[in-house]
């Protein structure tokens, strides 16, 4: 399937509701298509992503708050673009870590206002936004690598499906009927139908989160010594 219209057509087929007056219109079937094709990128742990633009944050002399992207599931690396060192991503409930040494004296930086080099992405104190430790002497740019949720919504047939590999497009037709199946009309309400659809998508997700997981896992080579 090459777009959201195939994917609905694919919809109305199973539920026998291809030929109007339909039981789901339109705009129904575009939401579905819209939840699933998200859904299963969030339960997949998100798309890899260091290309995009949401993937460079500016870096502002004295601005120790950043704005990144809420698309943005898990951050996985950060470096600085001015000299390809890695800046440490740290929970905020982590602060008691963020140390600096100096002549045998260690002195805490989460609360350190002195500008100074950026060591550290404080993430996890509120969505869509970051702090640096220490605050930026100097302007700079975050370069990030990321898993993310899609960069946009489904909002008619013509939306491509292109950051889903296309082996699980068919299973996106469970999820969009099990909310199909929740319709409130005695005509399209079947509870039953509603959950083994879930269950069948949520399954599904599972083994491709695993599947994309080993692609992800360096391979390890034993060595072993002569005799």
């Amino acid at each position: 399937m090459v777009n959201a219209g195939e994917l609905i057509e694919a919809f109305r087929s199973d539920v026998v509701d291809d030929v109007g007056p339909y039981l789901w219109s339109q705009a129904e079937a575009i939401r579905y298509a819209e939840a699933a094709y998200r859904r299963f990128v969030r339960l997949t742990g998100g798309i890899h992503d260091f290309t995009s633009p949401l993937t460079e944050v500016d870096i502002v002399a004295g601005e120790e708050i950043a704005e990144v992207s809420p698309l943005i599931l898990r951050f996985d690396k950060a470096v600085r673009q001015s000299d390809g060192r890695e800046i440490t991503i740290a929970n905020w409930t982590d602060q008691n870590l963020m140390r600096r040494d100096d002549y045998g004296i260690s002195s805490f930086l989460y609360n350190d206002r002195a500008p100074g080099e950026v060591r550290y992405m404080v993430i996890g104190s509120e969505v869509g936004k970051v702090k640096w430790v220490s605050p930026p002497a100097a302007d700079d740019v975050a370069l990030l690598q990321v898993y993310r949720l899609p960069l946009t919504r489904i909002v008619d047939e013509t939306h491509t499906l292109s950051e889903v590999n296309e082996d699980y497009h068919i299973h996106l037709l469970d999820w969009m009927k099990h909310l199909a199946f929740l319709k409130q009309d005695s005509e399209t309400y079947d509870k039953n139908s509603s959950e083994s659809h879930a269950a069948a998508f949520i399954q599904t997700c599972a083994e491709a989160k695993a599947e994309m997981d080993r692609y992800r896992s360096k391979v390890r080579t034993v060595q072993y010594g002569g005799l």
